[in-house]
């Protein structure tokens, strides 16, 4: 019993989604749209040619998203762009 007491002494932690959230909320609209594409699996030249701008400027975009976000790896930045509704997988 005095495991369960000290339980509901304890704040639950922090949920990761919703720190995930405050972070993509840091991006700037353009960065949420490249965000979108990117977790859809197009690379940086396909990003580039749905949004009418060059590869360089896509890579700065993800430059900054990795930065902002504090993850490097493509794949876990598609991951959080779906928990955070950027990506619908249908």
């Amino acid at each position: 019993m005095s495991a369960a007491k000290d339980h509901y002494n304890h704040p639950p932690p922090v949920e990761d989604a919703r720190k995930e959230s405050k972070l993509v909320q840091l991006l700037t609209g353009r960065e949420q749209e490249v965000l979108s594409l990117l977790a859809k699996g197009l690379t940086n030249s396909e990003i580039a040619e749905c949004l009418h701008i060059s590869k360089h400027t896509v890579k700065n975009h993800v430059s900054s998203i990795y930065r902002k976000i504090k993850i490097n790896d493509r794949t876990q930045i598609a991951l959080l762009a779906i928990r955070n509704g950027f990506v619908s997988l249908d």
